[in-house]
This record gives C-alpha cells, structure tokens and sequence, in this order.
C-alpha cells in the first residue's frame, strides 16, 4: 500500500487532481494475483474527465506495472459516489476542503434517492418474478 501511495502522489502531481481514492478488491482487501487497482479522481480545471483519467491510468499502468482503472468522480452518478466515498480509501489529497464537501454531499444525494433506488428494485424483482412464473 506503501508503494501505491507513493506512485499515487508523484503521478498525481503532475496532473489535475484534487484526491484519489482506492476502491473496489484492493481497498476490500480480496484482491487476487490478477486484480487490477481501481481509483475513483476528482480532477479540477480539466474539461475533458475521461481523457485525463485514461491519461493517469496510463502512466500509472506504466510506474506500477499493472492494470490501472481511474473513475473520474466529477462525473460518476450519485450510487457510485456514494460507493466510493463509503468504502475507498484515501490515498492523495490536495484539496481536503473539497474532499470532505464532496463526501459529504455524496452521502446526503444517495440518501435523499435512495427510497426510490428501493422501489425501483423491489419493482422490477416482482416484474422479473412474474415474467419467470409465465414461462
């Protein structure tokens, strides 16, 4: 982790990052030998979010030597970010202030949709239910 952090830090730097955070198998800790390093960016002053995080990607892939996905928060819906914010783990920050605003307001966006995340589920497993019931 040590290592990753490292990388994480000095690339970052050379880029428009704000914070990283490390999510997915590496920040559960059930990794396997083939798992490849998820982290979620958010960046500032970018106006193209996919290029700069496959620009990132690629030049982590190049200093780690693995399979590197970058997420670019600023664009992700509010059921990933609030994914992300509540179970990643914080490997650079250059912006705390924004940090903790944009995690708390994950959280506060997820929750203020989530009773009707559950309706939707709940409906569609009756649709899919009654749809395998008729054959």
């Amino acid at each position: 982790m040590k290592h990753l952090r490292r990388v994480v830090e000095n690339t970052c730097r050379k880029f428009s990052c704000d914070y990283v955070l490390l999510f997915g198998s590496q920040a559960r800790g059930d990794r396997k030998d083939y798992s490849d390093i998820d982290l979620a960016v958010t960046f500032t002053g970018v106006r193209n979010h996919l290029s700069e995080a496959s620009s990132l990607a690629f030049q982590l892939e190049e200093s780690l030597g693995r399979k590197v996905d970058v997420l670019p928060l600023n664009i992700a819906d509010s059921v990933i970010k609030y994914e992300v914010f509540s179970h990643g783990i914080l490997l650079y920050c250059k912006d705390y202030a924004r940090y903790l605003d944009d995690h708390v307001n994950a959280v506060d966006e997820y929750l203020d949709f989530q009773p009707r995340f559950e309706r939707f589920y709940r409906k569609t497993l009756r649709e899919l239910k009654d749809a395998s019931s008729r054959g």
